[in-house]
């Protein structure tokens, strides 16, 4: 695996991650502090395997580039999130959200570019 390949990994990772975050969030309307509650809400379960999916595939990249490099890309599933929040949840964004996705943006782009 080259590095562009770990890095596009990395970034597809992002968006499951993000995905996760996503079901948790639905699934935390119906959550209940019982076993048979958690075990049946499927929102929360596929927010989690999600999640572990994301940190499985990761430990895997990691083995194929530096974790300094790749570790700020992690920072796109903020992106995700956002974008996600705003089509599924109806969730508005301000002025300053928006800056700050430019801004991980553009940081994440001079890491890519800098090493």
């Amino acid at each position: 695996m080259n590095i562009m390949s770990a890095v596009l990994i990395t970034i597809g990772l992002t968006l499951i991650g993000a995905l996760g975050s996503l079901l948790l969030k639905i699934g935390s309307a119906k959550f209940r502090f019982n076993i048979l509650s958690i075990l049946k809400n499927i929102h929360l379960i596929m927010g989690l395997f999600l999640y572990i999916a994301a940190s499985i595939i990761f430990m895997f990249v990691l083995k194929y580039a530096d974790l300094s490099y790749l570790y700020p890309f992690i920072s796109l599933s903020y992106v995700w999130a956002c974008l996600l929040s705003i089509k599924f949840l109806n969730e508005n964004m301000n002025f300053y959200k928006w800056i700050s996705i430019l801004l991980i943006i553009i940081g994440v782009s001079f890491v890519g570019f800098g090493s």
